[in-house]
């Protein structure tokens, strides 16, 4: 059922993180047309899922938008896409982006033949995508920051991934048998609307601010 039809406030939000998000997307496709930096064109694909994922719930519903086979593997390039771009971002004259842009693609083409053939072991995949990107976006930012490779802004972007990464712990922790009573499913997606706005604003505060790999944002580039 259309999220319009069920928590229109929650579709409102919705809508306008799709359009932060796509917004995003199209500035870094932008930049990276001009400058053919490999992390623009990673970040801008997570943005551009993230749009899609937005707009698929909105009309579809949460229910039967997670319940799709292939929203698992496709969601996962969100947190793969923004590892990936850190990499590149802070080790451009290393290959680690690369390597793990191969990685990230390889599991994300095993998850989604696991959810196509419904196996049983499709979490633990999923969770070999989600763990080691939540961990690049969250912490190293704070560690360039902590470094002085950058400035402290680029903190804005490790706080962006910690809390997409509370978003998919949340969403984990709803799947867990008896969880429901402690913090129930319902609950957890009147959240979510909310959380992602907020995660886009401070991808937004840290991508368009940290002179290191800042890419022009009206606004927000202007703030420090």
């Amino acid at each position: 059922m259309s999220l319009l039809e069920t928590d229109l406030i929650g579709a409102i939000v919705l809508l306008v993180v799709g359009i932060v998000a796509i917004v995003l997307a199209l500035l870094l496709l932008k930049e990276y047309l001009a400058s053919k930096k490999m992390y623009h064109l990673a970040w801008a694909l997570s943005f551009l899922v993230l749009f899609i994922s937005g707009v698929l719930i909105i009309f579809l519903g949460w229910t039967d938008t997670l319940e799709n086979p292939l929203v698992p593997p496709v969601a996962a390039l969100i947190p793969a896409g923004l590892a990936i771009g850190l990499l590149y971002a802070v080790f451009e004259e290393k290959q680690y982006g690369f390597y793990y842009a191969i990685y990230s693609l390889v599991l994300i083409a095993i998850l989604a033949v696991i959810k196509l053939m419904e196996l049983d072991f499709a979490s633990f995949v999923l969770m070999g995508v989600h763990i080691p990107s939540g961990l690049i976006i969250s912490f190293l930012p704070v560690y360039t920051a902590f470094t002085k490779e950058t400035e402290w802004t680029s903190i804005f972007f490790g706080i962006g991934g910690l809390l997409i990464s509370f978003g998919g712990v949340l969403l984990a922790f709803a799947t867990v048998e008896g969880m429901e009573a402690i913090l129930p499913f319902e609950d957890i997606l009147v959240i979510l609307p909310f959380l992602l706005l907020v995660v886009g604003v401070f991808f937004a505060l840290g991508i368009g601010i940290p002179s290191k790999w800042k890419v022009e944002i009206p606004v927000i580039s202007d703030l420090f």
